[in-house]
């Protein structure tokens, strides 16, 4: 991988930002262990669909709400201060969701959780950028983005395993322990990360100016529809699959299928948007999400499902590293931590937005007409991206 990431990219970086990418690994395998688990536990301790939804977006939410203000941080004070002690949070908070013992206090150990996302994810994905050549932007996100994917997909098929052959403890100890390797990785490559990079000359030093195309908008808006998918698959697949005998650990392999497929395509994709239209891919991967998501509603079986699932995460990986290498070409150097907060800051908005909204979908109607509402919003997001590439035109 490091010859691969070196050959590519042509850094003497290259062994820091593989660095970056086992701790983009390591700390979303922990994340993801609770993908499949959440939403059954949270049942167990006697919440509504409703409230699971709300239970597995409160993470996202707080995650969404503290980006921004922590990529500030990251700029003022250093990466890596908000890198080690955000994953030190981390590694500390799966061990709280044992000592649970009503959906209330579940709530508040996920909003922990999310506090100590905000506050590693923007640091890692600024400082990625900040070692990176522009001409090898998309090409190096590709790799942090397929890395953290990754993680997402050994985390679900691992933790349902835990779960169901196990008990839930176990894979919340688990999620502790995969996320602590990530903060011992970073421990022995602290030097070689910069703490605040100065503003190349030449360059805009607004960090909020950038936000005003219309272009940006659209960019901003792929990953947050595409999150509102990704979200209500993981939250309700759990769900909608006890229906027809889909496990713990099938539930896990798909969501597994979900993430494999998108980082499989993230280098490439990455490696793509470097060299051709970058907004030709956020219009494809939305449109590929937007038709798997509604195939949820018309098939009922465990290959299938996998199937589709596979699908979306195609869409996924093809759309992603375009939007974040597109936030990065408009954002200025000094003010990169707050930037790259953004698109993120959207993409957990989605994900919190879609299990919340979906939840109360299913609840009045089932779940075949919360897949497909889900899809219309995305199909929705899709048309709003287009009427604003289409006035940033008209500009031009």
């Amino acid at each position: 991988m490091i010859k691969c990431i070196a050959t590519g990219i042509r850094l003497k970086n290259s062994f820091t930002l593989v660095t970056l990418y086992i701790v983009a690994f390591v700390g979303f395998a922990g994340f993801s262990f609770l993908f499949p688990v959440i939403p059954l536990y949270a049942a167990e301790l006697g919440a509504t669909v409703a409230e699971v939804g709300l239970i597995v977006a409160t993470i996202s939410y707080v995650t969404a709400f503290l980006l921004i203000p922590f990529g500030i941080l990251s700029d003022k004070f250093g990466r890596h201060n908000l890198l080690v002690g955000g994953l030190a949070i981390f590694t500390a908070a799966p061990l709280l969701y044992p000592l649970a013992s009503n959906p209330e206090q579940l709530i508040l150990v996920r909003a922990v959780h999310g506090l100590a996302a905000a506050a590693f994810l923007p640091a890692a994905i600024a400082l990625v950028v900040d070692l990176t050549p522009e001409a090898n932007r998309g090409e190096a996100i590709g790799w942090y983005t397929a890395s953290l994917q990754l993680g997402l997909m050994a985390g679900p098929i691992t933790g349902g395993f835990l779960a169901g052959y196990f008990d839930f403890d176990a894979a919340f100890y688990g999620c502790s322990a995969v996320s602590l390797l990530g903060l011992v990785v970073i421990f022995c490559r602290l030097g070689a990360l910069a703490q605040r990079p100065t503003a190349l000359p030449g360059r805009a030093s607004s960090s909020w100016g950038w936000l005003g195309h219309p272009l940006v908008i659209a960019v901003l808006l792929a990953p947050m529809f595409i999150a509102v998918g990704s979200g209500t698959i993981a939250s309700y697949i759990p769900l909608y699959g006890r229906g027809f005998g889909i496990t713990e650990a099938d539930a896990g392999s798909i969501i597994t299928a979900v993430y494999a497929s998108s980082a499989l395509l993230r280098a490439p994709a990455g490696r793509l948007a470097d060299r051709m239209d970058r907004k030709l891919l956020l219009i494809g991967g939305l449109a590929v999400s937007a038709v798997a998501v509604s195939l949820f509603s018309f098939f009922r079986g465990l290959t299938q499902f996998i199937i589709i699932g596979v699908i979306f995460g195609v869409g996924m990986g093809i759309a992603m590293p375009a939007s974040l290498a597109m936030a990065a070409d408009f954002s200025p150097v000094e003010g990169r931590g707050l930037s790259m907060s953004i698109p993120t800051c959207f993409f957990q908005v989605g994900l919190a937005a879609g299990p919340t909204t979906m939840g109360f979908v299913a609840e009045r109607s089932d779940f075949e007409t919360m897949f497909l509402a889900c899809a219309a919003s995305l199909a929705l997001g899709l048309f709003i991206m287009l009427g604003l590439m289409r006035a940033r035109k008209a500009e031009s």
